[in-house]
């Protein structure tokens, strides 16, 4: 089969490439993010079941119950007004999981400038879990790609990106779409490469790292 890229000049196919990227990884870290917010909600309950209230708990799993229905704007809108009273009325742990599902939704629902004090705030409380705060960050990464500050993206997520750190991958992968979006496709291509051959990675996030940096010119990988 032809491959769809070799029928368009170099500037287009970088552009469908960053375009098919972004969407791509935006749906991981969603499926990343639920996974980690469960671990880290069992986390908050245990460390502070002796002084969150039920009112709290039930609440905040009341929405969440609602939120894996969400379905159009209106209803994402909806959710993260939801979250918003649980986070202005609970304590500070299920408070601020429900900031980040705020955040998310009023992204996903068209209020980017409205979610963005959410996640800055999440980000710079120095007294908030760690494992929060980077989750927060990815969470900001995924939405705000195309339009923060470059130099902000990267200095966000090079500590994300570091050797020991269990986001690597996906932060690594944010770095290779800043680095389509500000014309440094070798380097989106270095970066991709460092994803695809680290053994520790996910097969799957290898192979479709892989498959981004031969999209974007690099030679396939010796077998």
């Amino acid at each position: 089969m032809v491959d769809i890229f070799d029928e368009v000049d170099e500037d287009i196919r970088a552009e469908r490439v960053a375009r098919f990227a972004r969407r791509y990884a935006i749906l991981l870290i969603g499926v990343v993010v639920l996974v980690i917010l469960g671990v880290a909600g069992w986390q908050v309950w245990s460390w502070h079941q002796g002084q969150l209230n039920a009112r709290a708990g039930s609440a905040y799993l009341a929405v969440m119950e609602q939120a894996g229905q969400r379905g159009s704007a209106a209803d994402r809108d909806h959710l993260a007004q939801s979250f918003g009273a649980v986070a202005d009325s609970s304590p500070q742990g299920y408070a601020t999981l429900a900031k980040l599902n705020q955040a998310s939704l009023l992204a996903d629902s068209g209020h980017l400038k409205e979610a963005e004090p959410i996640w800055d705030g999440l980000i710079n409380d120095g007294n908030l879990n760690p494992v929060l705060r980077q989750v927060a960050t990815l969470g900001w990464a995924s939405h705000e790609i195309d339009t923060a500050e470059p130099s902000l993206i990267q200095a966000r997520l090079e500590g994300l990106a570091a050797d020991s750190s269990p986001w690597r991958p996906l932060a690594l992968q944010y770095l290779a779409l800043l680095s389509i979006r500000t014309g440094h496709k070798d380097q989106a291509i270095k970066t991709l490469q460092q994803v695809a051959g680290d053994i520790s990675t996910p097969a799957d996030m290898r192979n479709m790292a892989n498959a981004l940096a031969q999209a974007l010119g690099a030679p396939p990988p010796a077998q």
